[in-house]
């Protein structure tokens, strides 16, 4: 059972998940991010989306199959294919769970999910 003082990401004392504001941490850092060469925002929204989702859906299991079905059940026809945009949603779960900030150019991918 949640104390009063833990949150939606099941980490005490942060804000609750706010999709908004998610979105919109995405989109200012998509850029600096090394999966995202030569891609859009917009081509990585829905996987950032389903990152964020998927993280309330499926709290700390690992769920890359479960992924990247609601990925492909709920792809716009303009998004990416799962294998591209698969290092995006292992970002939002690594920045949801607190294990690492968000990649900057320069560190390793990591197999997160």
């Amino acid at each position: 059972m949640k104390t009063s003082s833990e949150t939606a990401t099941g980490k005490t004392g942060q804000d609750p998940m706010n999709p908004d504001k998610e979105a919109a941490y995405w989109r200012e850092r998509h850029s600096k991010q090394p999966y995202a060469k030569n891609y859009s925002y917009e081509q990585f929204e829905h996987a950032y989306r389903t990152g964020y989702k998927s993280f309330l859906k499926y709290p700390g299991k690992k769920v890359e199959d479960s992924l990247a079905s609601d990925y492909d059940e709920a792809k716009p026809t303009s998004a990416l294919p799962w294998d591209t945009v698969r290092p995006a949603v292992s970002s939002v779960w690594e920045r949801m769970t607190g294990v690492l900030s968000p990649r900057e150019p320069g560190r390793g991918v990591r197999d997160f999910i």
